[in-house]
């Protein structure tokens, strides 16, 4: 039962993929309307219940919206979102549809003393040693967003590892799968504000002119693997002048 299940919900995901492409398709200034149910079934090649399943999923992210008695439309407001909260984009691929130029700078990368707030978090032992990585994500020259990563040194593997890591320009997520298969599936993330000055170790990246004080969106989180396994604790500080979040919504009143 339970293998049914999840071969169930990996072909209706494959069937929203597909429902997207047939959607890239549309001329949507003429027409936004999609096709029913069963001719989308045939279309696709898959069942009428993969594709309510499909349509569903797509519906509770905003893709689309189903009227009673009229049918399903996509929604074009969303495909005008240039950067989305959910699912997350990498941060050079939300400066390029921002409409600016990405480019990274590589800040300190350490082996920190033990922090059992930390080691609590990645559910590893408190004396294993972690690894901060600093990066600083510029847009067309300007500040956009400081991350700090910490992860245990595991991760990265011996010392030889970790100094070829200490020079890694890409994604620390890519590199961690390299290293050891490990993928990173979701987050679980908390929603804050911090002014520019307020940031550990921000200053030691930036010039007195770009240090100014400035709100920035703060997110920290813990992503966890396919096995729901803790990978790695980002912290995110987002200049929200050049990076602007969307998100469609539900909403769910009691009138």
């Amino acid at each position: 039962m339970p293998n049914r299940k999840l071969n169930a919900l990996n072909l209706s995901e494959q069937a929203a993929i597909e429902i997207e492409k047939y959607i890239d398709s549309m001329d949507l200034q003429e027409n936004n309307k999609l096709p029913r149910e069963e001719l989308l079934a045939e279309i696709i090649g898959v069942s009428r219940i993969t594709i309510r399943q499909a349509l569903n999923d797509l519906a509770a992210k905003g893709v689309i919206f189903r009227r009673q008695g009229k049918g399903t439309f996509v929604n074009v407001d969303f495909l005008n979102i240039k950067v989305y909260f959910n699912p997350s984009m990498e941060f050079t691929q939300m400066i390029e549809n921002c409409g600016y130029q990405p480019s990274v700078k590589l800040g300190e990368i350490k082996k920190i003393p033990k922090d059992p707030s930390i080691c609590r978090l990645l559910r590893v032992d408190e004396a294993e040693e972690l690894v901060a990585a600093d990066k600083i994500f510029l847009a067309d020259g300007q500040f956009c967003a400081f991350c700090r990563d910490y992860f245990s040194l595991s991760q990265v593997g011996d010392e030889a590892s970790f100094d070829k890591f200490s020079k890694y320009e890409d994604s620390v997520f890519k590199y961690i799968y390299q290293l050891s298969g490990k993928k990173c599936e979701w987050d679980k993330v908390e929603i804050d504000t911090i002014m520019s000055s307020d940031v550990e170790g921000l200053s030691n990246y930036l010039d007195k002119k770009e240090m100014k004080d400035m709100p920035l969106l703060y997110l920290k989180g813990v992503n966890y693997d396919s096995e729901d396994t803790p990978i790695l604790y980002a912290n995110e500080y987002i200049n929200t002048s050049i990076i602007k979040y969307n998100i469609i919504r539900q909403k769910n009143i009691t009138y």
